[in-house]
């Protein structure tokens, strides 16, 4: 099997490496600057484990002085390290009882060595052992070097174990492949995985394939890399959770939703489950499709005198995909698996856009059966939906479901269900939903008075929708000039002048409230003159405002002069009406 031949193949034929060249690298080595990367490991596979043996790090203070590992580990600690014959002398006394396990357990005490002594050992026990050493032995020089980016190293390791017949295992080319993987050297992954049987006499398993996989996929996404993951994929015998779910992300980083969903039909036949990142990408990026359904983008027109721009529909999205998602997330959670929180979210956003509020409901139902805590969320988007459809019943229930089971709905279902009710003329639950809402101490604003007022002035009911326009200026929000304009023709129209010039005065004061703190002076100095004009006068709470902002700014006399011309207007008027 040829996968890529390359001018730097990392494993060549021609290399016939000797004991003095990898007792050199490892001097040459010492001189490298001694980092590991904690984000080389990758927690979701096993691949990525460390293949560091199960028994604990041997320490010289646990060791019983009459064992050979403690004489063995105190006298190269005692040793000098400025000559190889010193440490020569010290360990020759040791040849005889050279083992693997041995080996292993002094290699494991590199904290208590040092770099330099213990990479001296291996060399030496090395050439005593001919390199015949255990698999356990190999895997961890592997991962030794591997951590500190010495690949130059790793290839001499194993290519000597290669000239004494020595065996290498999968495990160890495995941990290879996966380092040079994350730094990006593809080509020598490849040259590798090529050579694994010819050089090193070792067939790939699922471990060997999933690391190839998850640097084709996931660290070189390309339509050739993935043509050649999928090649590799097929020959695999029983692929399987990581095979399949870096196939599956692979492709669909490149759009190949298909092709991922066969992989996975196929998973769930077998009984094999996705990881959660797989499932969260697959899920995740089918809405994302099924969203962009539907949008319009910019298309600037050049070909003409004055260039100029239209909005045109992207036909790039798919509406059908949503249902795709809706089978991937049946599966996973028969499964016993769960997508996370943002895609979850997204899934019943997307279903809810559409109008599938059907299965939007029964996603809300999963996640209150699993108890995650995006169940609050989750019953907001759902209402929000089912408001905006004006599914009355279903949002009702929701809603009273939410209270009964001790959530807090947030302001923006309060609002979808009172802007719902009111527009659908139900003022009685409209009320009683308001007083739900003052009870759970959510603050109303602005949006929800006007619903309420609007409703109100549909049903000529001037009384409450004066009181409520009133409470909605005192709270500091400024409705729009439609609102406004809708309940002072409302009491006019029923005769109520002096309620139209109190509702005036009080809009006029809070405008000049607002133009005061947002240091817009110049304006508020305006609003007063016009408020003077008109004849409305200043409540006490602004004319102490706008005093002292303009205190503040060291134009105190300007104020001043307004506020006397205010008062000589506004005290006969009072004086008329007394």
């Amino acid at each position: 099997m040829i996968l890529c031949r390359t001018k730097n193949a990392v494993f060549s034929h021609v290399f016939k490496p000797s004991l003095s060249s990898l007792l050199h690298l490892y001097y040459s080595s010492s001189s490298k600057k001694n980092k590991t990367n904690p984000n080389l490991i990758n927690p979701k596979s096993p691949s990525s484990k460390s293949p560091r043996p199960t028994s604990s790090k041997p320490s010289i203070s646990n060791l019983s002085p009459k064992t050979t590992l403690y004489t063995l580990l105190t006298d190269l600690v005692s040793c000098p390290t400025d000559t190889d014959t010193a440490i020569d002398n010290v360990l020759d006394c040791y040849k005889a009882e050279l083992t693997s396990d041995l080996v292993l357990r002094v290699l494991m005490s590199y904290n208590h060595l040092g770099r330099t002594k213990t990479l001296k050992f291996f060399s030496w026990a090395g050439t005593k052992m001919d390199f015949q050493f255990d698999d356990s032995v190999i895997e961890y020089m592997v991962d030794f070097f591997g951590r500190r980016k010495l690949f130059d190293d790793i290839k001499c390791l194993l290519m000597t174990i290669v000239a004494h017949k020595g065996q290498v295992s999968s495990k160890a080319l495995s941990i290879c492949i996966r380092f040079l993987g994350r730094e990006g050297r593809i080509n020598e992954v490849l040259s590798l995985f090529d050579e694994m049987e010819s050089v090193f006499g070792c067939k790939p398993d699922n471990l060997v394939c999933n690391n190839v996989l998850y640097v084709l996929c996931k660290k070189q996404s390309s339509e050739e890399m993935i043509e050649l993951a999928l090649s590799i994929f097929d020959k695999i015998e029983s692929p399987d959770t990581y095979s399949c779910s870096n196939m599956i992300v692979g492709l669909c980083r490149l759009g190949r939703f298909e092709a991922a969903l066969e992989i996975f039909r196929k998973m769930d036949r077998v009984g094999v489950h996705p990881t959660r990142s797989a499932m969260n990408v697959l899920i995740g990026d089918l809405c994302l499709m099924s969203a962009k359904e539907g949008s319009v983008e910019k298309v600037k027109v050049t070909k003409t005198r004055r260039p100029y721009s239209i909005l045109v529909p992207n036909m790039g999205g798919n509406r059908a995909a949503i249902q795709p998602a809706v089978e991937v997330f049946s599966a996973v959670v028969n499964s016993g698996l769960l997508p996370s929180t943002f895609v979850v979210f997204r899934l019943m956003s997307e279903l809810c856009r559409l109008g599938n509020t059907e299965e939007a409901v029964k996603v809300l139902r999963i996640v209150e059966e699993k108890k995650l805590t995006c169940v609050q969320e989750g019953y907001s988007i759902v209402i929000k939906a089912l408001c905006d459809h004006r599914r009355v019943e279903e949002a009702g229930k929701l809603f009273g479901r939410m209270l009964e089971i001790g959530l807090k709905p947030k302001l923006v279902v309060y609002n979808s269900v009172i802007s719902m009710l009111c527009k659908l003329g139900d003022l009685d639950n409209a009320n009683g939903v308001f007083e739900i809402m003052n009870k759970n101490r959510c603050f109303p604003d602005s949006i929800t008075y006007i619903a309420l007022i609007h409703a109100q002035c549909a049903c000529k009911n001037w009384k409450v929708a004066y009181e409520l326009l009133m409470e909605m200026l005192g709270l500091g929000w400024i409705p729009h000039f439609h609102t406004y304009n809708l309940v002072d023709s409302l009491l006019r129209e029923h005769d109520q002048l002096d309620l139209c010039h109190k509702l005036e005065r009080k809009l006029e004061n809070q405008k000049l409230l607002k133009l005061c703190k947002e240091g817009q002076l110049g304006d508020a100095y305006e609003k007063v003159k016009a408020m003077l004009e008109k004849g409305v006068r200043l409540s006490a709470y602004a004319r102490d405002t706008f005093e002292h902002e303009f205190q503040k700014c060291g134009k105190l006399e300007i104020a001043h002069d307004l506020l006397e011309k205010t008062r000589r207007v506004q005290e006969p008027q009072e004086i008329n009406r007394s």
